[in-house]
C-alpha cells in the first residue's frame, strides 16, 4: 500500500476493513505452526574486515576532560519530560533538542510541526563528500514512579552492581541518554577540529514511543536532502550486561489494534451504562463477550495465530539472512535472554536454531492489556457496559499491518463478532539494511578496534520506523558501545563508569567519534 494510502488508513482507525466478508470458524481448522526451514549451512564471516585504525587522541582528550560535563548534560536531558503517550513535556523537550543541535552549529534547527508532537530538524554542512543522518527520538514510556527505586525524571547517579556509577532514569536508554551522548561527541570533534568529518542531518521524533504515525509526512516534506545521504545511524549502547555487542540489521514490522466490545454495538447487554450485576441472571455481560472473542484468535496454547491467512504473506529468509543465522546460531547465548528478562522457560523450550528462527520469522499476537468495569481496590458488584483490549502483533516480510487489520476484522466477523469494534492505533511495515553495506562494514570496523565481536542479527524483533529509509533506499545502523537495561520497564538505567565488561560511557563517546571519522572514509 502506498504511504499515503497507509497513514489514511491509520488515521481513520481501519475503519473500512473487511466490510461483509465472511470466513469458516476457526474450530473447523487444523493449525499447525509454520516451519521454517533454511538452505544452506554457510555462516556469515566477518574477520576479513579490518579494525578501524584511525586515531583521534586530541579528541578522545576532549571527552576525558569533559567527563562531568558531558554526564551533567545527559542528565538535564533526562530530566525534561516527555511522555509523548501523555502529552508531558513534549514542546519543552523538542525546543530543548533544538538548542542542542544549535549549539554544535546546525543554524537551521528548528521544530516541524506535525499532527502530533513535532519532528526536531537540524542539519550541518561541513563541506564533506559524505552525509550522514542521525535519527533519534525524544519522547520517552509512561511511567509508574511508585514502582521505580530512584525517582524517574531525577536522573540520579547511583551505584548499581555489577556495573559503577549509572543513571537511573526514563529515557536513560531508550534513547535519550544515547542521544545526548552522541551530541557530546560531535560537541568535542567539534571543538578540537573546528568541524565534523561528515555533513550531518537530525531528523530527532516525539511519537516513536506512539507508532511514529506522523514521522512519515516529516520524511515527505524533508525528501530532498534526506534521500542525498548516504546512510541513517541510531546512536545506541548495544551491550548486554556481559559485553556483547548486538547489531541489529533491520525491524520487524507491526500493528497495534484496540478491541472493544459493548452492548450498545451489540445489541445485548447494558446499552447506556454499567448495572447492578444481580442483573447478569438476565442480561449479557459485554466483558465476556470480548474475552470469548479474543479466545478464537489463539490456540489452547495461546501461541499460535488461528486467523485464516494470517501467516500466508510470510517470505521465507534470503541468504544472506540465513548465513546470519547460522552464525547467531553458532555464537550467541540464549542463557543471557533469561537473565536479563527474569524468565524460566522459552514456549516449547526449542534448542537454539528454532529459537532464533522463531523470533525472527514467526508473527506474533500479543494480548497488550485487557481491561472492562471496576479495577480498584475492593468489591463493586458492576455488570459493565464494555470491555476492551489492546493487541500488538509484530509483522515479519512480506506482512503488512492493513492486511493484518483486514484479516482480524474478518476473523472476528466469521466467528460470530461482528459488533466487536477493531480500531487499528499504530502500524508500519519492517524495514531492512544488508550487511555488505559500507555504513555496515564502517561500523563493524569500529566494534573491532574496541576488541567487540557483535553479534550480527538479521532484525530485531521488535519494531523502529525505518520502514521509510528503506522505502529511500538508504541503509541504517543501530549501533554503538556501552550498556544500559530495563527499557519500558521500571529502574531504567545507562551504565556510566564501565567495569572492564561494558564499556564506559566515555568510551561510547570515542566510539561514535570513530565511527563519523570511519565513515567519512568508507
Amino acid at each position: 500500500m502506498a504511504e499515503k494510502n497507509r497513514r489514511e488508513f491509520l488515521a481513520n482507525g481501519g475503519a473500512a476493513i473487511g466490510a461483509g466478508m465472511t470466513l469458516s470458524p476457526s474450530w473447523l481448522r487444523a493449525h499447525q505452526s509454520r516451519k521454517i526451514q533454511l538452505e544452506t549451512d554457510r555462516a556469515y564471516d566477518p574477520s576479513q574486515i579490518p579494525s578501524y585504525s584511525g586515531k583521534h587522541q586530541d579528541i578522545y582528550d576532549h571527552i576525558d576532560e569533559h567527563r562531568d560535563e558531558h554526564v551533567g548534560k545527559i542528565q538535564d536531558y533526562l530530566r525534561q519530560r516527555s511522555i509523548s503517550a501523555q502529552n508531558i513535556g513534549m514542546r519543552e523537550c523538542a525546543e530543548m533538542t533544538a538548542s542542542y543541535l544549535h549549539e554544535i552549529g546546525a543554524s537551521d534547527a528548528k521544530l516541524v510541526p506535525t499532527r502530533g508532537h513535532p519532528v526536531v530538524w537540524g542539519s550541518i554542512d561541513s563541506g564533506a563528500s559524505k552525509t550522514i543522518m542521525n535519527y533519534g527520538m525524544y519522547d520517552v514510556q509512561p511511567v509508574n514512579p511508585e514502582e521505580w527505586s530512584s525517582p524517574p525524571f531525577e536522573a540520579r547517579l547511583v551505584d548499581l552492581p555489577p556495573f559503577g556509577k549509572s543513571i537511573i532514569a526514563r529515557g536513560a536508554l531508550n534513547t535519550k541518554g544515547p542521544l545526548r551522548a552522541f551530541l557530546n561527541a560531535c560537541e568535542s570533534i567539534i571543538a578540537v577540529r573546528g568541524k565534523l568529518p561528515v555533513n550531518m542531518l537530525f531528523g530527532i521524533e516525539g511519537e516513536e514511543e506512539m507508532g511514529s504515525l506522523h514521522y512519515p509526512d516529516f520524511i515527505e516534506e524533508y525528501r530532498e536532502p534526506i534521500s542525498k545521504a548516504d546512510g541513517v545511524i541510531f546512536a545506541q549502547c548495544m551491550q548486554d550486561s556481559r559485553g556483547k555487542v548486538t547489531l541489529w540489521l533491520g525491524f520487524k514490522g507491526i500493528v497495534y489494534l484496540e478491541l472493544e466490545a459493548s452492548g450498545e454495538r451489540w445489541g445485548r447487554g447494558p446499552q447506556e451504562r454499567g448495572i447492578h450485576s444481580m442483573y447478569k441472571a438476565v442480561v449479557d455481560s459485554p466483558v465476556w463477550r470480548l474475552v470469548r472473542a479474543l479466545g478464537t484468535l489463539v490456540d489452547e496454547s495461546n501461541n499460535q495465530v488461528t486467523i485464516e491467512g494470517y501467516e500466508d504473506a510470510i517470505a521465507p529468509p534470503p541468504i544472506e539472512d540465513q548465513e546470519l543465522v547460522n552464525r547467531l546460531v553458532a555464537e550467541w547465548d540464549e542463557s543471557v535472554w533469561k537473565e536479563e528478562l527474569g524468565v524460566k522457560h522459552f514456549i516449547d523450550d526449542p534448542d537454539r536454531k528454532e529459537l532464533v528462527l522463531k523470533y525472527l520469522y514467526d508473527t506474533t499476537f500479543n494480548l497488550a492489556g485487557i481491561w472492562g468495569g471496576y479495577t480498584g481496590p475492593g468489591p463493586k458488584t458492576i455488570l459493565p457496559m464494555r470491555a476492551t483490549a489492546k493487541i500488538d502483533s509484530r509483522l515479519v516480510p512480506d506482512q503488512t499491518p492493513e492486511k493484518a487489520a483486514e484479516l482480524v476484522k474478518k476473523h472476528l466477523e466469521a466467528e460470530g463478532y461482528p459488533d466487536i469494534d477493531v480500531r487499528v492505533l499504530q502500524g508500519y511495515p519492517g524495514s531492512k539494511t544488508s550487511v555488505k553495506t559500507p555504513l555496515i562494514q564502517s561500523t563493524l570496523s569500529v566494534y573491532k578496534k574496541y576488541g567487540v565481536e557483535p553479534v550480527i542479527w538479521p532484525h530485531v524483533a521488535g519494531s523502529a520506523p525505518f520502514y521509510v529509509f528503506s522505502e529511500l533506499k538508504l541503509p541504517f545502523s543501530y549501533m554503538g558501545i556501552g550498556h544500559g537495561h530495563r527499557q519500558h520497564a521500571p529502574d531504567e538505567y545507562l551504565v556510566v563508569d564501565g567495569n572492564g565488561v561494558v564499556a564506559d560511557l566515555m568510551d561510547a563517546e570515542k566510539a561514535w567519534v570513530d565511527t563519523l571519522f570511519a565513515l567519512s572514509e568508507s
